[in-house]
């Protein structure tokens, strides 16, 4: 089998009508928009034998282009697909699930649950805006909610939450080590000790694990740290720093950071472009089910977008989504909405 040709489009599809002003205003705090930030490059990888793997990532289409043209006449089933990066990554495991006539959870590493735990989440909104966001959340079943947390009103918004959808939604905070100290970390986590919050994700820097190992005696939040990095991972273990891992990166890369995290008896998630479509969601889902230890709520954000692009549209149920079953992917493409969608 050789791949013979590869189309590129460039997909933007609006966030849902909910998240608008608010995901405008993230992008405007990065000097970006939504248009430049949040479209990606979709990939209908040709094969000789008729087989067509789909894929999803980058922002540039001429990027993308230059590292597809390098494998026109290769053979995907030769290729060390799991070292791979998006969206080649995605349309190889897609073909090789096809031509193997199995779902791509089966190339991934076996499947270990049925459905994926997702989160809700959103970006650094001031508090009152954070809890109308939960409150669309908890509405649509989802169990735990990751928002972008800052030190100077962090418990307002977890306050803000609690008071508009009770405590049984879990609130994932993660600050992108803004908390600083550890001192700063410990306030918080005093001041959060009668609410439902499931972790503090990169408190404070990852490059110091004194600082989480301090922090593990202190606090009585867990801790987590994203990376997939292996040698970060082990040294948190060493010095008892993480009680979670949000790992990502190739598919070897997940996995072996899983496992280390795992061997350091430390469940994960998993996210690679949170803020994907729903190519590289269904890539997600299938490594959420691959990997024994992902039993945490992924960041598989599909489903805030205003539509989908595939004819499956992999809509979560009671904060879950069911992991395909169909050959590769286990999706195809809406060339309807493609064309509605498509700005290059």
């Amino acid at each position: 089998m050789r791949i013979t040709s590869i189309d590129y489009m460039r997909i933007f599809v609006p966030w849902r009508e909910s998240f608008t002003q608010a995901m405008c205003a993230w992008r405007a705090s990065s000097h970006t928009t939504t248009e430049e930030e949040d479209a990606f490059v979709v990939v209908r990888v040709h094969t000789d034998k008729g087989i067509i793997g789909l894929g999803e990532g980058g922002r540039s289409t001429a990027e993308v282009r230059a590292v597809g043209d390098r494998l026109v006449g290769r053979n995907p089933m030769a290729l060390g697909i799991l070292d791979l990066e998006p969206p080649f990554v995605h349309a190889m495991v897609d073909i090789v699930g096809q031509a193997l006539g199995v779902p791509a959870y089966v190339v991934l590493g076996g499947k270990h649950r049925e459905r994926v735990p997702v989160a809700w989440w959103s970006p650094y909104l001031p508090p009152e805006e954070t809890a109308r966001q939960a409150e669309e959340g908890a509405r649509l079943g989802f169990k735990v909610h990751k928002l972008k947390a800052r030190p100077w009103d962090a418990v307002q918004q977890v306050k803000a939450i609690a008071s508009a959808v009770g405590s049984d939604l879990r609130v994932r905070l993660d600050p992108n080590e803004t908390f600083g100290l550890p001192a700063t970390t410990a306030r918080i986590d005093a001041e959060l000790a009668a609410y439902n919050v499931e972790c503090l994700e990169d408190p404070v820097p990852k490059a110091r694990p004194e600082w989480y190992a301090l922090l593990r005696s202190k606090c009585a939040t867990p801790l987590a740290i994203h990376t997939h990095d292996t040698q970060r991972i082990m040294d948190m273990a060493r010095v008892g720093g993480m009680d979670y891992v949000n790992v990502g990166g190739t598919p070897n890369e997940t996995r072996a950071a899983a496992a280390v995290a795992g061997a350091a008896g430390c469940p994960v998630w998993v996210q690679f472009e949170g803020h994907c479509l729903d190519v590289a969601a269904a890539f997600a889902v299938h490594m959420g089910a691959a990997i024994p230890n992902a039993t945490l709520p992924a960041d598989i954000l599909h489903f805030l977008r205003a539509d989908h692009i595939t004819r499956e549209a992999l809509t979560p149920q009671d904060g879950e989504v069911a992991v395909p079953e169909g050959p590769g992917l286990g999706i195809t493409l809406d060339e309807d909405r493609i064309a509605r969608y498509r700005v290059e």
